[in-house]
């Protein structure tokens, strides 16, 4: 008798234990949580930025990112291409800080973005459940005409969040919209870019 329970317990351990799929919608709500740069308002005249060349630099591009919690496996899915989210985060954050963008490549400064990390993690306790998500992305802001280098940097976003008792899903997403929100955030932020782009303008 013994042996059977202890067989239909592995029995029930084996079909728990299986991988999910998530998708994430990525629409961080930018225009409402982004907020005017400390440092790109500082740049006059007004520029304008556009849109330049998206590239994805991980080393798994099957999936946005996958994580464990027990015996469950969680791989995250895209629904909308995270080139998407994190141009239009750039767009919320540049005009929000008094600069012009442009979804066409014309324009004074080309903004190239290369994806090369993002992380998340859901962790369940007796009492909390909590969530964090990391994201990173090199920016490269290039002259649109002459093709010079005029600033690169390395930007990162995270998120660490927990509430009592369940957390769903839910809270891995909402973590993720709020790293990305981060990661924009410090573009307009970055002191060295504004010195940079003050410097481009002459």
């Amino acid at each position: 008798m013994r042996k059977k329970v202890f067989v239909l317990a592995l029995v029930l351990v084996f079909v728990a234990a299986c991988t999910h799929r998530v998708d994430i919608a990525m629409r961080p709500n930018f225009k409402a949580q982004l907020q005017k740069g400390h440092e790109l308002p500082n740049v006059t005249p007004a520029i304008l930025f556009c849109k330049g060349e998206f590239s994805d630099k991980r080393t798994d591009l099957t999936k946005l990112a996958t994580f464990k919690q027990a015996v469950h496996t969680y791989d995250l899915y895209e629904e909308r291409p995270v080139a998407d989210a994190l141009f239009e985060g750039l767009d919320a954050a540049i005009t929000a800080s008094g600069h012009k963008w442009s979804d066409v490549p014309y324009g004074e400064v080309k903004v190239n973005v290369s994806f090369l990390s993002l992380q998340a993690a859901r962790n369940a306790g007796f009492v909390m459940v909590g969530a964090t998500s990391a994201i990173q992305v090199k920016i490269d802001f290039v002259d649109a005409k002459k093709g010079d280098m005029i600033y690169t940097n390395v930007f990162s976003g995270n998120d660490e969040r927990s509430q009592a008792m369940i957390g769903l899903i839910g809270m891995v997403k909402d973590s993720i919209d709020a790293s990305i929100i981060r990661c924009i955030q410090s573009v307009v932020d970055d002191a060295e870019l504004a010195k940079a782009l003050k410097k481009f303008k002459g």
